[in-house]
């Protein structure tokens, strides 16, 4: 059987993850039907909240086998994003199985940890321009991961004027590729919130398939 997903993002360039998660369920023998709905088409789009979110999801296409939810640590930290999201899915989907994908303190500190990937998103995988990542032990602790991304981006790809400019438009475009292009066996694997989300998974999906089990 065919679990149906759903992976509510932050932002539509999140989308990158899927490819992950795919590979994560290949990995765990277990067949999946991703969706991912963009909310920001509908007439009234929700708020930024979880719940208001996966309602507005739930209210349009019924029901879903697991829920993946990603939220960006921020500020509040990973077990306030792990409460706020037990409770939109208890409010709304209540014995759903679910999986809470946190970041921290941004999706975009998971992009910082391997220099070759982000040569190569640059478009310029034989720069030699010194970028200076941050070691992969403090990708975690950096205020503001999503901008130093976009100066490591722009510094990579060599360009200078209008190209660059045009270059730094596309950012939305050239984060997703990092996504989807992370190595599962590079430095990521020594970052604890991204292991915090491969474990996490894989048990979301085992418990939804023991779910699906029991159903028939």
């Amino acid at each position: 059987m065919t679990l149906r997903v759903l992976f509510l993002a932050e932002g539509t360039s999140d989308s990158g993850l899927i490819r992950q998660i795919e590979r994560i369920a290949v990995e765990a023998h277990v067949d999946i039907a991703v969706t991912h709905p963009d909310l920001a088409r509908l007439p009234k789009p929700p708020g930024p909240g979880v719940a208001a979110k996966l309602r507005a999801v739930l209210e349009i296409d019924g029901s879903y086998d697991l829920l993946l939810i990603h939220r960006d640590a921020d500020r509040d930290g990973r077990d306030a994003r792990i409460a706020e999201i037990f409770d939109a899915v208890d409010r709304n989907a209540p014995g759903t199985p679910h999986t809470a994908i946190i970041p921290v303190r941004m999706t975009e500190a998971w992009l910082l940890v391997d220099e070759a990937e982000i040569r190569v998103v640059a478009g310029n995988p034989n720069g030699k321009v010194k970028i200076d990542l941050p070691a992969v032990s403090r990708v975690e602790s950096i205020p503001d991961p999503k901008s130093l991304l976009k100066e490591k981006l722009a510094l990579a790809s060599g360009l200078t004027g209008r190209k660059l400019q045009k270059f730094n438009q596309r950012f939305p475009q050239n984060r997703r590729l990092l996504l989807e292009r992370i190595d599962p066996d590079g430095p990521i694997a020594k970052v604890p919130s991204w292991c915090a989300f491969v474990t996490d998974l894989k048990a979301g999906l085992w418990h939804a398939t023991g779910s699906q089990d029991r159903a028939r």
